[in-house]
């Protein structure tokens, strides 16, 4: 992400209220959960779409969210530039406006015209993509602008945790609305959204300058991890945007009953936010070699078994496989995170190629699920086989080439 503060010589010096921020990332971090994570729940329910649909839904998806990210910053900077009245906040809250009247769409269509219904999920669904892959490196800025090593860390530290918890809970929401009123859930997501709008308001009209905190004194073995996390995270979403489309099918064939659909799925979820406070806590993996390439087995491990539980006809095997993929995927993040952190200066603009690379990763996984699916013309047990070798064998070369890459000189 570009941020646009670090740009605007108009950028107050005081960090924005961190509470106020973390509110808006929380409800709006519900909206994140339900479209990007939680739509194949209510395509299966409200459409009857299987994984090939829910994959081709996430594939597209995918594809509008990379430059949206991407460009975010560079787009409200241009706008910026060409009227004095336009604002971080303005554009935010515009940002937000869009996705509670495109949340309505599919319930409006239900009641007026059913024969619309598809089409408007879908037109939601991308709307709410590209406006969520503008909005969020702006929310970042909010609460990186004006703060500084300790202080940075920390903000994020609750950032993490806040975000991530909404996540969860989106998903328990889900649960008693999903059998017979999947649409309504999209609608009251739009209605939350109309807080997030009104708590906006009350933020100051651009984000604080990023403070350039210099080189941090730190072992020479931290920036070869920082080099490998950037690698693995980029794995870790294809892992994502593989898994989660595939997920309501795999439990369908298990047997699971819908009510705890998205309640078993939060499993890696809830998983994800222990790591995130206890990783917090405890700083014993900082400088560890060994900690990405325990992040990558476990998520790796976690993704076989939770794509081979139906051929097992295991639920246990599901949960654990979903256990093992959330610990994995929460090391990964944090590490990245963490020795952005830590190696040199706060460079915020370098956020756009890392936007536009989970963008690539949100393209890929629901790819690689399309081309097993088609290999094995979508035979049960087959397919979830075809995917985990297809996805690990992506992973794996990604990471081969990822790591050639950036231990190049250029």
């Amino acid at each position: 992400m570009t941020t646009p503060g670090a740009h605007n010589p108009t950028s107050p010096t005081t960090p924005a209220p961190l509470p106020l921020v973390l509110l808006i990332t929380f409800l709006g971090s519900s909206g994140t959960a339900i479209v990007t994570n939680g739509i194949s729940f209510i395509a299966e329910q409200g459409l009857g779409y299987g994984a090939r649909m829910n994959l081709v839904l996430a594939l597209v998806m995918g594809v509008v969210y990379t430059p949206a990210a991407f460009l975010s910053g560079a787009a409200l900077r241009r706008l910026i530039k060409r009227s004095d009245r336009v604002t971080s906040r303005g554009f935010l809250i515009g940002l937000v406006t869009i996705e509670i009247l495109v949340c309505q769409l599919p319930i409006l269509a239900q009641r007026l015209a059913p024969d619309l219904i598809e089409p408007a999920l879908w037109v939601m669904a991308l709307t709410f993509m590209i406006a969520t892959g503008l909005q969020w490196p702006i929310v970042e800025s909010y609460f990186s602008g004006g703060r500084r090593e300790h202080a940075l860390r920390k903000a994020i530290g609750h950032f993490n945790i806040c975000w991530a918890s909404a996540m969860v809970l989106s998903y328990w929401f889900m649960a008693p609305l999903l059998e017979h009123h999947p649409f309504v859930i999209v609608s009251v997501l739009g209605w939350v959204h109309v807080a997030v709008a009104l708590i906006t308001l009350k933020l100051p009209a651009e984000p604080a300058k990023h403070l350039d905190t210099g080189a941090h004194p730190h072992p020479p073995i931290y920036e070869t991890l920082l080099r490998e996390f950037r690698v693995l995270i980029v794995a870790s979403y294809v892992v994502i945007a593989t898994m989660s489309p595939m997920l309501p099918s795999i439990q369908g064939r298990l047997g699971i009953p819908t009510m705890w659909l998205t309640p078993i799925a939060s499993t890696w979820l809830i998983v994800r936010v222990l790591m995130f406070g206890v990783f917090q806590r405890y700083h014993f993996w900082h400088g560890k070699r060994s900690t990405p390439w325990i992040g990558l087995v476990s998520m790796i491990i976690g993704f076989t078994l939770t794509m081979l539980s139906p051929i097992a006809s295991s639920i246990p095997l599901l949960v654990i496989g979903l256990i093992f993929t959330g610990i994995g995927i929460a090391i990964i993040y944090l590490g990245s995170l963490y020795y952005a952190l830590s190696v040199g200066s706060s460079d915020v603009d370098s956020g756009g190629m890392h936007e536009g690379l989970i963008g690539l990763g949100y393209t890929l996984g629901p790819l690689c699920g399309l081309v097993a699916g088609f290999s094995t013309r979508w035979e049960e047990g087959r397919q979830e086989s075809v995917t985990v070798v297809l996805t690990v064998i992506l992973v794996v070369l990604m990471l081969g080439i990822g790591l050639r890459l950036v231990r190049s000189p250029r």
